[in-house]
């Protein structure tokens, strides 16, 4: 194991590593979040189960702020401060893929699969976390724009191409091959981060040569990192933030149930046909994004988030008072195939925001908190949608989630981020 890349040393090495890690989240994401749910539906599945499916397997990210304090106390440093979690949570990840071949058949054993399903995003958001802190620890603030770009764009294509195959291998072999696929995939991106090392000379494997190097080696107690935790979060920014944060899951989280959906029981999708639409058009979502970058560098991620979501709004207003168009096939692709894309493109400028106000002292914790703020809006909105399903039209829906996203868009009105060599921090 000679061969290793250094983050702290290249650029390019950082864009293409997080990248990486972040295809591999997007992975049991496009299985258990995009392809599972229109899968579901197609068989039958009420919108209420597969809501509250959606809102109960989403919690681990809601809550994976717990692992944050853990990461900032706990390290091994021969081997990075970062590293060893990332390693640990992505192994963690293909084990719990593999423990999906347990579920025969997905309808009628929705709650083995709810189990599991929290077990993989627990290994999934774990790593996430890992990746993120490593991130603002070793790349330059001039350069969190445009990784913030890479890492949606890694991330995209992860759950694009599992959402394509995934719909597909979900109809013609069944949940336990599917499940095996994704864990090769995600076995072979960690054999590929043991060849990664934080800094120069530290230690490929815990019994390989090298030494620490990480000039963050202070260990610290919780109480110290709560107390640095706490000089941070309660400011006016920082608060504006979580409450972004929230409201952007809740619209995401109540898109994701309303979509597919909508998707198969009203506009006629088969499973593969939703999966494929995602993935294509998650795909050109992800490009824009990945473009998107150097702008939030340029012009500040509030400028681009705001700009995004009343696109956003407008598409669902636009949906919901065009009811006599949805019998045409074109102009539904399209609608739907807009929404898809332009949710990567907002992950960028919502990270870049979040990211731009962390403190490097508890930066794990803080972007932590942010990011299960999102979450549990996720969760929250899937449910909500569950509970009005029943009781509302398709067009009513989507009036509800334009509504939302007016909302998202009032609150990022508020955030002001000053800096004192600029009037605004061009996240």
């Amino acid at each position: 194991m000679a061969l290793s890349l250094v983050l702290a040393n290249s650029a390019k090495t950082r864009f293409g590593v997080c990248s990486l890690m972040y295809f591999a989240q997007g992975i049991p994401r496009g299985l258990l979040s995009i392809a599972i749910p229109a899968w579901l539906a197609a068989s039958g599945v009420s919108a209420s189960e597969i809501a509250s499916y959606l809102a109960v397997i989403i919690l681990p990210w809601a809550f994976k702020l717990l692992s944050g304090p853990f990461m900032d106390r706990y390290e091994y440093l021969p081997m990075g401060r970062r590293r060893p979690w990332v390693l640990g949570a992505q192994l963690g990840l293909t084990l719990s893929l593999i423990a999906l071949v347990l579920v025969k058949d997905p309808v009628e054993q929705i709650g083995l699969l709810m189990i599991l399903g929290v077990l993989v995003n627990t290994f999934t958001a774990t790593q996430d976390v890992a990746v993120d802190g490593m991130a603002i620890e070793l790349v330059p603030d001039l350069e969190q724009g445009r990784l913030n770009a890479f890492m949606g764009f890694g991330k995209t294509i992860g759950w694009a191409s599992a959402s394509a195959v995934s719909g597909v291998m979900l109809v013609t072999w069944g949940l336990p091959v599917t499940a095996i696929v994704s864990a090769i995939v995600t076995g072979l991106i960690f054999v590929a981060f043991l060849f990664v090392r934080e800094r120069s000379g530290e230690k490929i494997l815990p019994w390989t040569q090298g030494q620490a190097a990480s000039v963050h080696g202070q260990r610290r107690g919780f109480f110290d990192v709560f107390r640095g935790l706490n000089a941070v979060m309660w400011s006016r920014v920082s608060i504006i933030v979580l409450l972004i944060m929230f409201f952007d899951g809740l619209v995401a989280g109540y898109g994701h149930a309303l979509m597919p959906i909508a998707a198969i029981n009203l506009f006629g999708y088969t499973t593969p046909q939703w999966s494929q639409l995602v993935a294509t058009m998650g795909l050109v979502g992800a490009v824009v994004a990945l473009c998107a970058g150097p702008l939030i560098d340029r012009f500040g991620a509030k400028r681009m988030l705001s700009v995004t979501v009343a696109l956003v709004a407008i598409h669902a207003f636009v949906l919901a008072q065009t009811q006599h168009l949805w019998q045409d096939t074109g102009y539904v692709r399209v609608m739907l195939a807009i929404w898809v894309m332009m949710e990567p493109i907002t992950m960028v400028c919502v990270l870049a925001l979040a990211m731009a106000i962390c403190s490097q002292a508890v930066s794990a914790t803080q972007f932590a908190i942010y990011m299960s703020t999102a979450n549990l809006g996720s969760s929250v909105g899937s449910k909500a949608y569950g509970m009005v399903a029943d009781s509302t039209s398709y067009d009513q829906s989507y009036m509800l989630l334009g509504l939302l996203m007016l909302l998202t868009l009032g609150i990022i009105l508020l955030f002001r981020h000053h800096t004192p060599d600029s009037e605004e921090a061009p996240s």
